[in-house]
Formats: C-alpha cells, structure tokens, sequence
C-alpha cells in the first residue's frame, strides 16, 4: 500500500500521541497533578539535566540569558516596577532552578552595587 509508513520514518501515528497523553493523564492524576505541571516538570529536568553538560551548557545558558526580562526604558508607574521585579524574580529563580546560573552570578547581575569594595554608610556621621 503507498500510503503506508515505513517503521524506520520519524513521523508516528495520532493513535500513539494520543495513548501517550492518556497515559501522562493517568499519571498526572495518581501524582495529584494537571498534565499541563507534569509536562512542564519533565520538560525543567531534560533542560537541566543537558545543562549540566558541559558541551551544551554554554549553548543553552546563552539562549536562556537571550530571555531575560527587560527593564522598560521609562518607569511610568510603581506597578509597572513591580511587575518588572516580579518577572525578574520568576526569572531568577527558574535559572537556579535549571542550573543554568549559580546564586552569585544572579546577584552580580542584579546589583547596582558593580564595585568590588564594600559600599560607605553615610549616615550618622
């Protein structure tokens, strides 16, 4: 029959990705989770656990620091500040939490504070 797939093509059929999924919601459900988090979850650990390879880690922390946050370049309002902040945050943590950053490099780069000397109190002089 022309129409048929050989085994060896990449393509798979919908009755296999929808027995896949029925089989994530099965598992989602005994976790006490929606499918949407458990995908999420193990999409987080295929990205670290690739980003802990040092051939790859570089690549992938170059892609991710491409989807940083960007301040605005006028601060119109202080909820406009707290959303930034708060994408900043979520930001931060999701690169502790790949791997992809360490805890000093994100303080570094969120610091206004660039000098190596410790900053001079002025007050109660």
């Amino acid at each position: 029959m022309p129409n048929q797939l050989s085994s060896s093509k990449k393509r798979k059929t919908v009755a296999e990705h929808t027995a896949v999924l029925a089989l994530l919601e099965q598992i989602a459900r005994a976790e006490g989770m929606t499918t949407t988090d458990l995908i999420r979850q193990a999409a987080r650990e295929l990205v670290s656990r690739h980003a802990r390879d040092k051939s790859q880690e570089q690549q992938l922390r170059s892609i991710f620091l491409a989807h940083a946050p960007k301040p605005p370049k006028r601060m119109r309002s202080p909820a406009q500040v707290a959303r930034y902040k708060k994408a900043l945050r979520e930001y931060d943590a999701i690169a502790l939490d790949l791997g992809l950053q360490d805890a000093i490099e994100i303080q570094t780069r969120n610091s206004i504070h660039q000098s190596p000397k410790r900053p001079a109190l002025t007050g109660h002089l």
